[in-house]
C-alpha cells in the first residue's frame, strides 16, 4: 500500500489530538487533586516535637484534701482528727494562708508573720465545722473565704484603732504645745492659756450638768470630770511632775487614775470634749488675729 502525503497529514493530526486530550486529562486530574487537598486537608502530618506534659499537678488542694475536710468534720475520734489534720490538712492550709496573706498584702500591724499565720489557722479550725458538704460546695472555697475575711477584718480593726490613737495623740500634742509655750513665754500667753482652759472647763461643766438631756454615759461623765480637774489644776500638776510640760503618758496616766477606766474607754469618752476644746481655741485665735 502506497503511503500518500495526505495519509501522513491525517496521521499527524490524529497524533496531535491524542496528545492534546492526554494533556487536558492530566491537567484536569492535577487541578482536581489540588482542590480536594485544600478542601479536605490531610491530618496525617507529623506531630511537633516538644516536652511531654507533666502528670504531676502543681496545686495543693484537690480531691484528697476535699475528702479530708469532710472526714475531719465527721470524725468522732481525736486521734483520727489529729492524723487527718497533720498529714493532709496542715500542709494544704499552710500554703493557702501564706498565699492569701502575701497575695492580698494582709499583714496586721506590729505582728510577726508566724503569729499572723497561727492566729488565722486557729480561727479557721474553729469555723471549719460550719462547712456543709451536702450543699455540694468546695471546701477549698469555703476555707479560703474564711481566712481572707478574717485577715481583712483584722486589718480594718487595726486601721480603726490607729485612727483612735491619732485623734488622741493630736489632742494631747495640741494641749501639750499650748501648755508648754504659755508657761514659758510670759504673762500674755499665760493669760491666753488660762482663758482657753477656763472657757473649755465651763463648757464641759455645762455638758455634764445636762448629761441626762444629752444622754452622756457613765464613762463620758467620768472623763469630763477628770478633764475639768486636769485643766483647772494644770499648774499644780506641773509642780507635782517636776516638769513644765505635759506628755502623752502623764496625761493618760492622770486620766486613768482619776477615772479607773482603760485607754480605749478614755479615748471614746473624750470625743465629745475634743470638739469643745478645738472650737474654743479656734474662736480665741480668730479674735486675736481679727
Amino acid at each position: 500500500m502506497e503511503i500518500t502525503p495526505l495519509m501522513l497529514k491525517e496521521q499527524h493530526c490524529d497524533f496531535i489530538k491524542k496528545c492534546v486530550r492526554k494533556c487536558a486529562l492530566s491537567t484536569k486530574n492535577m487541578l482536581s487533586k489540588k482542590i480536594y487537598n485544600k478542601t479536605f486537608p490531610t491530618t496525617n502530618k507529623m506531630a511537633k516535637r516538644g516536652r511531654k506534659p507533666s502528670a504531676k499537678r502543681k496545686g495543693y488542694f484537690y480531691e484528697e484534701q476535699e475528702e479530708a475536710v469532710v472526714n475531719y468534720i465527721n470524725s468522732n475520734s481525736n486521734k483520727e482528727k489529729n492524723q487527718i489534720f497533720n498529714t493532709i490538712l496542715l500542709p494544704a492550709f499552710t500554703k493557702m494562708i501564706e498565699s492569701i496573706i502575701r497575695r492580698y498584702n494582709l499583714y496586721p500591724a506590729d505582728e510577726d508573720f508566724s503569729d499572723t499565720f497561727n492566729d488565722t489557722i486557729s480561727f479557721l479550725m474553729t469555723k471549719i465545722y460550719n462547712f456543709k458538704p451536702e450543699q455540694n460546695k468546695k471546701a477549698y472555697s469555703y476555707c479560703g473565704t474564711i481566712c481572707k475575711n478574717y485577715l481583712m477584718g483584722r486589718i480594718n480593726q487595726d486601721i480603726k484603732n490607729q485612727k483612735r490613737v491619732d485623734h488622741y495623740d493630736y489632742f494631747n500634742a495640741d494641749l501639750t504645745d499650748s501648755l508648754k509655750h504659755s508657761y514659758q513665754d510670759g504673762n500674755s500667753k499665760l493669760t491666753y492659756l488660762n482663758e482657753l482652759m477656763g472657757d473649755t472647763v465651763f463648757k464641759i461643766g455645762r455638758i455634764i450638768d445636762d448629761k441626762e438631756k444629752l444622754r452622756l454615759n457613765e464613762n463620758e461623765t467620768k472623763v469630763g470630770k477628770a478633764l475639768i480637774n486636769l485643766m483647772t489644776n494644770w499648774e499644780d500638776l506641773f509642780i507635782q511632775m517636776g516638769s513644765d510640760k505635759f506628755n502623752k503618758s502623764s496625761i493618760l496616766l492622770f486620766l486613768k487614775e482619776t477615772t479607773n477606766l482603760g485607754t480605749k474607754e478614755i479615748r471614746d469618752g473624750m470625743k465629745r470634749y475634743k470638739a469643745i476644746y478645738y472650737d474654743t481655741k479656734k474662736r480665741m485665735i480668730d479674735t486675736i488675729y481679727m
